[in-house]
Protein backbone atom coordinates (compact mmCIF):
# COMPACT_ATOMS: atom_id res chain seq x y z
CA UNK A 1 0.00 0.00 0.00
CA UNK A 2 1.61 3.27 -1.01
CA UNK A 3 1.71 6.13 1.52
CA UNK A 4 -0.43 9.08 0.85
CA UNK A 5 1.35 12.26 -0.76
CA UNK A 6 3.04 14.97 0.94
CA UNK A 7 1.28 18.05 0.38
CA UNK A 8 1.95 21.64 1.52
CA UNK A 9 -0.32 24.17 -0.11
CA UNK A 10 1.24 27.65 -1.42
CA UNK A 11 1.36 30.27 1.02
CA UNK A 12 3.93 33.14 1.13
CA UNK A 13 3.11 33.34 4.96
CA UNK A 14 2.92 29.71 6.03
CA UNK A 15 0.67 27.24 6.69
CA UNK A 16 -0.03 25.25 10.26
CA UNK A 17 0.30 21.60 10.21
CA UNK A 18 -0.59 19.04 13.03
CA UNK A 19 2.49 16.51 13.17
CA UNK A 20 1.30 13.46 15.25
CA UNK A 21 3.98 10.56 15.54
CA UNK A 22 3.20 7.41 17.85
CA UNK A 23 5.70 5.05 19.57
CA UNK A 24 5.59 1.12 18.58
CA UNK A 25 2.83 -0.95 19.87
CA UNK A 26 1.06 1.99 21.99
CA UNK A 27 3.70 1.47 24.61
CA UNK A 28 4.89 4.21 26.93
CA UNK A 29 8.31 4.60 25.56
CA UNK A 30 7.84 8.24 25.81
CA UNK A 31 6.91 8.63 29.49
CA UNK A 32 8.83 11.25 31.43
CA UNK A 33 9.75 8.70 34.17
CA UNK A 34 11.42 8.09 36.18
CA UNK A 35 13.80 10.95 35.94
CA UNK A 36 11.66 13.65 34.14
CA UNK A 37 13.91 16.45 34.49
CA UNK A 38 16.83 14.51 32.49
CA UNK A 39 14.22 13.03 29.53
CA UNK A 40 12.57 16.35 29.24
CA UNK A 41 16.26 18.06 28.83
CA UNK A 42 16.69 15.76 25.92
CA UNK A 43 13.71 15.95 24.03
CA UNK A 44 13.87 19.86 24.08
CA UNK A 45 17.57 19.75 23.34
CA UNK A 46 16.65 17.64 20.06
CA UNK A 47 13.90 19.96 19.32
CA UNK A 48 15.69 22.77 19.18
CA UNK A 49 18.60 21.25 17.07
CA UNK A 50 16.28 20.38 14.26
CA UNK A 51 15.05 23.55 14.61
CA UNK A 52 18.17 24.71 14.00
CA UNK A 53 18.69 22.47 10.99
CA UNK A 54 14.96 23.14 9.47
CA UNK A 55 13.73 26.80 10.67
CA UNK A 56 10.39 26.29 11.07
CA UNK A 57 8.15 27.92 13.68
CA UNK A 58 6.79 26.12 16.69
CA UNK A 59 3.55 27.25 17.32
CA UNK A 60 2.74 24.03 20.10
CA UNK A 61 3.95 20.83 21.63
CA UNK A 62 3.22 18.36 24.20
CA UNK A 63 5.04 14.66 24.41
CA UNK A 64 2.36 12.12 25.91
CA UNK A 65 3.48 8.56 27.21
CA UNK A 66 2.95 6.75 24.09
CA UNK A 67 2.40 9.52 21.50
CA UNK A 68 3.30 13.47 20.57
CA UNK A 69 1.74 16.23 18.78
CA UNK A 70 3.50 19.18 17.46
CA UNK A 71 1.59 22.43 15.50
CA UNK A 72 4.07 23.88 12.77
CA UNK A 73 3.99 26.76 10.46
CA UNK A 74 5.78 25.22 7.42
CA UNK A 75 6.02 27.65 4.14
CA UNK A 76 8.00 24.20 2.17
CA UNK A 77 7.38 20.33 2.38
CA UNK A 78 11.26 19.53 2.24
CA UNK A 79 11.62 21.74 5.70
CA UNK A 80 9.51 19.71 7.15
CA UNK A 81 10.56 16.18 5.87
CA UNK A 82 14.08 17.83 7.11
CA UNK A 83 12.54 18.52 10.97
CA UNK A 84 10.97 15.71 11.18
CA UNK A 85 13.72 13.65 10.07
CA UNK A 86 16.29 14.77 12.23
CA UNK A 87 13.91 15.40 15.16
CA UNK A 88 12.85 11.35 14.82
CA UNK A 89 15.71 9.80 14.16
CA UNK A 90 17.38 11.40 17.10
CA UNK A 91 14.73 10.79 19.66
CA UNK A 92 14.76 7.46 18.81
CA UNK A 93 18.59 7.27 20.06
CA UNK A 94 18.32 9.08 22.83
CA UNK A 95 15.36 8.20 24.12
CA UNK A 96 15.01 4.78 22.49
CA UNK A 97 18.78 3.51 22.95
CA UNK A 98 20.15 5.40 25.68
CA UNK A 99 17.71 6.19 28.26
CA UNK A 100 14.97 3.33 27.62
CA UNK A 101 17.67 0.62 26.17
CA UNK A 102 14.97 -0.46 23.88
CA UNK A 103 16.02 -2.43 20.67
CA UNK A 104 14.44 -2.09 17.10
CA UNK A 105 12.22 -0.12 15.96
CA UNK A 106 11.10 2.81 18.23
CA UNK A 107 8.34 5.05 15.81
CA UNK A 108 5.06 2.98 14.71
CA UNK A 109 5.43 4.48 11.19
CA UNK A 110 6.32 7.89 9.85
CA UNK A 111 4.88 10.59 10.92
CA UNK A 112 1.24 12.35 9.95
CA UNK A 113 1.12 15.92 9.30
CA UNK A 114 -2.75 17.16 8.58
CA UNK A 115 -2.59 20.62 7.00
CA UNK A 116 -4.97 23.02 9.44
CA UNK A 117 -6.71 25.68 7.59
CA UNK A 118 -6.28 29.37 7.54
CA UNK A 119 -9.74 29.90 9.58
CA UNK A 120 -8.98 31.48 13.12
CA UNK A 121 -11.38 29.04 14.63
CA UNK A 122 -9.50 26.17 13.19
CA UNK A 123 -6.45 27.02 14.00
CA UNK A 124 -7.57 27.18 17.63
CA UNK A 125 -9.12 24.36 17.70
CA UNK A 126 -6.17 22.64 16.98
CA UNK A 127 -3.97 24.20 19.84
CA UNK A 128 -7.11 23.57 22.26
CA UNK A 129 -6.77 19.67 21.31
CA UNK A 130 -2.96 20.13 21.63
CA UNK A 131 -2.98 21.25 25.37
CA UNK A 132 -5.82 19.15 26.09
CA UNK A 133 -3.84 16.26 26.22
CA UNK A 134 -3.55 14.80 29.44
CA UNK A 135 -6.13 16.53 30.99
CA UNK A 136 -9.21 14.71 28.71
CA UNK A 137 -8.01 11.47 29.40
CA UNK A 138 -8.50 11.89 33.21
CA UNK A 139 -4.07 11.97 33.97
CA UNK A 140 -3.82 15.54 35.82
CA UNK A 141 -6.50 18.35 36.31
CA UNK A 142 -4.47 21.11 34.47
CA UNK A 143 -2.26 20.87 31.36
CA UNK A 144 0.71 22.90 33.81
CA UNK A 145 0.65 19.96 35.80
CA UNK A 146 2.11 17.07 32.80
CA UNK A 147 5.56 16.35 34.30
CA UNK A 148 6.58 16.04 30.56
CA UNK A 149 7.51 18.03 27.93
CA UNK A 150 4.22 20.22 27.35
CA UNK A 151 3.75 23.73 25.88
CA UNK A 152 0.61 25.16 28.20
CA UNK A 153 3.59 26.84 30.96
CA UNK A 154 5.49 28.31 28.25
CA UNK A 155 2.78 29.58 26.21
CA UNK A 156 0.40 31.20 29.47
CA UNK A 157 4.21 32.30 30.88
CA UNK A 158 5.63 33.60 27.90
CA UNK A 159 8.88 31.76 28.61
CA UNK A 160 10.97 29.48 26.81
CA UNK A 161 11.68 25.40 27.33
CA UNK A 162 15.14 24.38 28.21
CA UNK A 163 16.96 21.76 26.21
CA UNK A 164 20.83 20.33 25.48
CA UNK A 165 22.12 18.76 22.48
CA UNK A 166 24.79 16.16 23.37
CA UNK A 167 27.60 15.79 20.63
CA UNK A 168 28.14 12.46 21.22
CA UNK A 169 30.83 12.44 18.37
CA UNK A 170 32.94 14.13 20.52
CA UNK A 171 32.17 12.08 23.64
CA UNK A 172 32.78 9.13 21.69
CA UNK A 173 36.60 10.65 20.80
CA UNK A 174 37.30 11.82 24.74
CA UNK A 175 36.58 8.06 25.53
CA UNK A 176 39.39 6.55 22.85
CA UNK A 177 41.59 8.95 24.31
CA UNK A 178 41.33 7.97 27.90
CA UNK A 179 39.67 11.30 28.85
CA UNK A 180 37.12 11.81 31.57
CA UNK A 181 34.16 14.24 31.48
CA UNK A 182 31.42 15.28 32.72
CA UNK A 183 27.51 14.88 31.63
CA UNK A 184 27.28 18.15 30.29
CA UNK A 185 31.01 18.91 28.80
CA UNK A 186 29.78 18.22 25.37
CA UNK A 187 26.11 19.84 25.66
CA UNK A 188 24.90 22.89 24.30
CA UNK A 189 21.89 24.73 25.72
CA UNK A 190 18.92 25.40 23.33
CA UNK A 191 16.09 27.88 24.39
CA UNK A 192 12.98 26.72 22.40
CA UNK A 193 10.02 29.26 22.42
CA UNK A 194 6.28 29.12 21.18
CA UNK A 195 5.17 31.58 18.09
CA UNK A 196 1.98 32.44 17.78
CA UNK A 197 -0.82 30.59 15.78
CA UNK A 198 -0.74 32.09 12.22
CA UNK A 199 -4.27 33.60 12.51
CA UNK A 200 -3.58 35.49 15.96
CA UNK A 201 -0.33 37.33 14.76
CA UNK A 202 -2.20 40.65 15.15
CA UNK A 203 -2.06 40.27 19.03
CA UNK A 204 0.50 41.52 20.91
CA UNK A 205 2.35 38.65 23.33
CA UNK A 206 0.48 39.85 26.05
CA UNK A 207 -2.64 39.46 24.39
CA UNK A 208 -1.91 36.41 23.20
CA UNK A 209 -1.14 34.96 26.56
CA UNK A 210 -4.35 35.64 28.14
CA UNK A 211 -5.94 34.42 25.46
CA UNK A 212 -4.28 30.99 26.09
CA UNK A 213 -4.77 31.23 29.58
CA UNK A 214 -8.30 31.32 28.95
CA UNK A 215 -8.61 28.28 26.87
CA UNK A 216 -6.32 26.62 29.91
CA UNK A 217 -9.29 27.35 32.05
CA UNK A 218 -11.80 25.78 29.20
CA UNK A 219 -9.43 22.82 29.41
CA UNK A 220 -9.78 22.57 33.16
CA UNK A 221 -13.50 23.39 33.38
CA UNK A 222 -13.96 20.62 30.65
CA UNK A 223 -12.12 17.92 32.54
CA UNK A 224 -13.21 18.27 35.84
CA UNK A 225 -16.98 18.25 34.17
CA UNK A 226 -16.24 14.99 32.14
CA UNK A 227 -14.41 13.13 35.31
CA UNK A 228 -17.53 13.69 37.11
CA UNK A 229 -16.17 13.87 40.63
CA UNK A 230 -13.40 10.85 39.78
CA UNK A 231 -9.85 11.62 40.69
CA UNK A 232 -7.14 12.13 38.17
CA UNK A 233 -4.60 9.12 37.95
CA UNK A 234 -1.88 11.71 38.98
CA UNK A 235 1.68 12.74 38.26
CA UNK A 236 3.10 10.04 40.80
CA UNK A 237 1.40 6.75 38.32
CA UNK A 238 2.42 9.05 35.03
CA UNK A 239 5.86 8.47 36.00
CA UNK A 240 5.69 5.04 37.23
CA UNK A 241 4.34 3.35 33.92
CA UNK A 242 5.96 0.41 32.31
CA UNK A 243 7.05 1.64 29.29
CA UNK A 244 7.69 -1.74 27.61
CA UNK A 245 4.70 -3.43 28.25
CA UNK A 246 1.64 -2.81 25.39
CA UNK A 247 -1.50 -1.28 26.45
CA UNK A 248 -3.67 -3.73 28.43
CA UNK A 249 -6.33 -2.50 26.67
CA UNK A 250 -7.17 -1.78 23.20
CA UNK A 251 -6.26 2.23 22.17
CA UNK A 252 -7.97 4.24 20.52
CA UNK A 253 -7.93 5.15 16.82
CA UNK A 254 -9.47 6.87 14.51
CA UNK A 255 -9.29 7.62 10.64
CA UNK A 256 -7.25 10.63 9.79
CA UNK A 257 -8.45 13.24 8.39
CA UNK A 258 -7.55 15.09 4.87
CA UNK A 259 -7.68 18.32 6.53
CA UNK A 260 -8.83 20.22 9.90
CA UNK A 261 -11.05 23.02 9.09
CA UNK A 262 -13.61 25.27 10.55
CA UNK A 263 -16.39 24.95 7.35
CA UNK A 264 -17.15 23.17 4.27
CA UNK A 265 -16.13 25.95 1.70
CA UNK A 266 -12.46 25.49 3.31
CA UNK A 267 -12.83 21.87 2.95
CA UNK A 268 -13.80 22.55 -0.49
CA UNK A 269 -10.70 24.56 -1.62
CA UNK A 270 -8.04 22.72 0.48
CA UNK A 271 -9.26 19.23 -1.55
CA UNK A 272 -9.46 21.39 -4.79
CA UNK A 273 -5.72 22.69 -4.74
CA UNK A 274 -4.56 18.99 -3.19
CA UNK A 275 -6.88 17.53 -6.65
CA UNK A 276 -4.65 19.64 -8.98
CA UNK A 277 -1.55 18.74 -6.74
CA UNK A 278 -1.81 14.91 -7.46
CA UNK A 279 -3.18 15.25 -11.02
CA UNK A 280 -0.12 17.08 -12.21
CA UNK A 281 1.91 14.64 -10.50
CA UNK A 282 0.36 11.85 -11.91
CA UNK A 283 0.68 13.17 -15.44
CA UNK A 284 4.53 13.56 -14.83
CA UNK A 285 5.03 10.44 -12.92
CA UNK A 286 3.27 8.28 -16.20
CA UNK A 287 5.13 10.49 -18.47
CA UNK A 288 8.63 9.21 -16.48
CA UNK A 289 7.27 5.93 -16.54
CA UNK A 290 7.16 6.32 -20.31
CA UNK A 291 10.76 6.76 -20.68
CA UNK A 292 10.68 10.83 -21.35
CA UNK A 293 13.64 11.52 -18.84
CA UNK A 294 12.73 15.64 -19.08
CA UNK A 295 9.75 14.77 -17.13
CA UNK A 296 11.10 15.01 -13.97
CA UNK A 297 10.85 18.89 -14.54
CA UNK A 298 7.37 18.62 -14.99
CA UNK A 299 6.57 17.49 -11.44
CA UNK A 300 4.45 20.53 -9.20
CA UNK A 301 6.56 22.21 -6.95
CA UNK A 302 6.90 20.62 -3.55
CA UNK A 303 6.76 16.80 -3.82
CA UNK A 304 9.13 14.53 -3.96
CA UNK A 305 9.49 12.89 -7.79
CA UNK A 306 9.99 9.25 -7.72
CA UNK A 307 13.59 7.88 -8.09
CA UNK A 308 15.41 6.31 -11.24
CA UNK A 309 15.55 3.16 -11.60
CA UNK A 310 19.33 1.56 -11.97
CA UNK A 311 20.81 1.73 -14.90
CA UNK A 312 23.78 -0.16 -15.66
CA UNK A 313 25.13 -4.23 -16.63
CA UNK A 314 23.78 -6.74 -15.01
CA UNK A 315 25.02 -7.65 -11.62
CA UNK A 316 27.78 -10.43 -11.72
CA UNK A 317 26.73 -13.73 -10.77
CA UNK A 318 26.96 -15.11 -7.11
CA UNK A 319 30.64 -16.45 -6.94
CA UNK A 320 30.45 -20.00 -5.45
CA UNK A 321 31.22 -20.80 -1.76
CA UNK A 322 34.71 -20.05 -0.76
CA UNK A 323 37.51 -22.77 0.10
CA UNK A 324 37.64 -23.76 3.61
CA UNK A 325 40.12 -25.21 5.76
CA UNK A 326 41.09 -28.66 5.62
CA UNK A 327 41.00 -30.85 8.80
CA UNK A 328 41.90 -34.42 9.03
CA UNK A 329 41.22 -36.07 12.01
CA UNK A 330 44.12 -38.90 12.81
CA UNK A 331 44.07 -42.36 14.50
CA UNK A 332 45.82 -40.56 17.94
CA UNK A 333 42.46 -38.24 17.99
CA UNK A 334 44.71 -35.48 16.91
CA UNK A 335 43.72 -32.98 14.39
CA UNK A 336 45.84 -31.89 11.50
CA UNK A 337 45.11 -28.80 9.94
CA UNK A 338 45.74 -27.72 6.24
CA UNK A 339 46.61 -24.15 5.24
CA UNK A 340 44.56 -21.48 5.49
CA UNK A 341 43.50 -20.92 1.96
CA UNK A 342 43.81 -17.44 0.59
CA UNK A 343 41.15 -15.36 -2.01
CA UNK A 344 43.18 -12.66 -3.75
CA UNK A 345 40.77 -10.02 -4.28
CA UNK A 346 41.53 -7.35 -7.03
CA UNK A 347 42.03 -3.89 -6.61
CA UNK A 348 39.32 -2.32 -8.90
CA UNK A 349 36.19 -3.89 -10.50
CA UNK A 350 35.20 -0.37 -12.20
CA UNK A 351 37.29 -0.88 -15.23
CA UNK A 352 34.71 -3.43 -17.27
CA UNK A 353 31.70 -1.08 -16.16
CA UNK A 354 30.42 1.41 -18.96
CA UNK A 355 29.90 5.14 -18.13
CA UNK A 356 25.97 5.10 -18.11
CA UNK A 357 26.41 9.06 -19.10
CA UNK A 358 28.42 7.58 -22.43
CA UNK A 359 24.98 6.40 -23.38
CA UNK A 360 22.55 9.42 -22.87
CA UNK A 361 21.36 7.78 -19.44
CA UNK A 362 20.74 10.28 -16.83
CA UNK A 363 23.72 10.32 -13.83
Amino acid sequence: MGRPARFIPENKDGVLVEITVRAIGARALLTPGPNPQRFNEVVVGVMGRALENSPLELCGAVVLANHAHLLLVVHRQQELSRFMQHLSCNLSKEIGGRIRNWRGCFWERRYDGIVVSDEPEAQWARLKYCLGNGVKEGLCESPLEWPGVHAARALVHGEKMEGFWWNRSKEWAARNRGLDYGTYDFATKYLVGFAPLPAFRHLSPEEYRQKVAELVWEIEAEGEKKRDGNPVAGVEKILNQTPYEPPTRRTKRSPKPLFHVASKQARDDLKAELAAFLAEYRIASEALLGGNVNAVEWFPGGCYPPAFPFIGPPPPRRPPSPPTRSMTILESGAVERGEIPIVQVPVSSRASVPDPRARGQPP
